[in-house]
């Protein structure tokens, strides 16, 4: 129904009931990441919708109408591991998985003005509030200090500080993973996800892409990690019994599992190279 703008106060009407309408909606933030195949193309759009704690309570996965089969899968998997591997929250986030049309709209909006400067340069409030917190921590600081000194001192024993060790990077933890691992196997390192491995899971089997001469079966989990105790060869098939470790390629994540061959080699092989896949599910 169409509101007739009547002059109250400087604001129309239809701007007066508006302001009301949505003075208490407030903004949502959401991470976008944009979810491509092993060529690099498109597949899906993947929003995360988070509270005002910066926690996850919704996902969805934009999928062309078209984006069917292994494509879906793959859309699906990469938006599944890059959830779980950026964000804690509930135990079960849902992952919302929408279908779109190549069709547009283009609608202009309006907006308002900026507010007025304040006069204040953009880092006076940063650099007062870094002021306040170094005093706060320089006065407990101070307060801990005179009181543990203070009952040393009494006691006759000298008290020494003892360094905290550096933080260390991913690279520097992700420690090869030694044959027969125990319990489930499941570390990203923070490496982003592979253009290159097929998603893939326990219990499947697998076997080496078509034109893959062969992949090296390895005690530990990396290039030059471990001994070779065997290979994977065209038409040999093997089964997943644990992982995935991911480790740092040379211009790709390089996803390795733990798999049981047929013969009963049980050791890890990598699903991918920073060029190509290696591994691909058996049909």
């Amino acid at each position: 129904m169409a509101e007739e703008a009547t002059q109250t106060s400087g604001m129309t009407l239809s701007q007066s009931k508006r302001s009301s309408a949505h003075s208490d909606l407030q903004s949502i933030h959401g991470d976008y990441y944009n979810i491509t195949d092993s060529e690099g193309a498109p597949l899906a759009g993947l929003l995360v919708l988070m509270d005002r704690k910066d926690r996850p309570v919704r996902a969805e996965l934009h999928l062309h109408e078209s984006t069917t089969g292994t494509l879906y899968d793959q859309a699906v998997r990469q938006a599944q591991l890059l959830v779980a591997d950026r964000y804690f929250g509930l135990p079960q986030l849902p992952l919302i998985v929408l279908y779109a049309r190549l069709a547009q709209d283009r609608i202009s909006v309006p907006l308002q003005a900026p507010p007025p400067p304040t006069g204040l340069p953009g880092w006076a409030r940063p650099a007062a509030l870094a002021l306040v917190a170094l005093l706060i921590f320089g006065a407990a600081g101070w307060f801990l200090n005179d009181l543990l000194g203070g009952k040393s001192s009494e006691s006759g024993q000298q008290t020494v500080a003892t360094p905290l060790p550096a933080a260390s990077t991913a690279a520097e933890t992700a420690q090869p993973v030694a044959v027969e691992p125990a319990g489930r196997i499941f570390e990203t390192n923070g490496l982003p996800v592979s253009r290159n491995a097929l998603p893939l899971d326990l219990g499947q089997q697998v076997q080496l892409r078509a034109g893959i001469q062969g992949v090296t079966l390895r005690t530990l989990a990396g290039a030059t990690a471990g001994e070779v105790v065997g290979y994977l060869e065209p038409a040999m098939k093997a089964t997943i019994i644990n992982g995935p470790l991911w480790l740092q390629g040379n211009s790709d994540t390089i996803v390795w599992w733990f798999v049981r061959t047929e013969s009963g080699v049980e050791a890890w092989t990598p699903a991918n190279t920073s060029e190509f896949t290696l591994l691909e599910p058996v049909e």
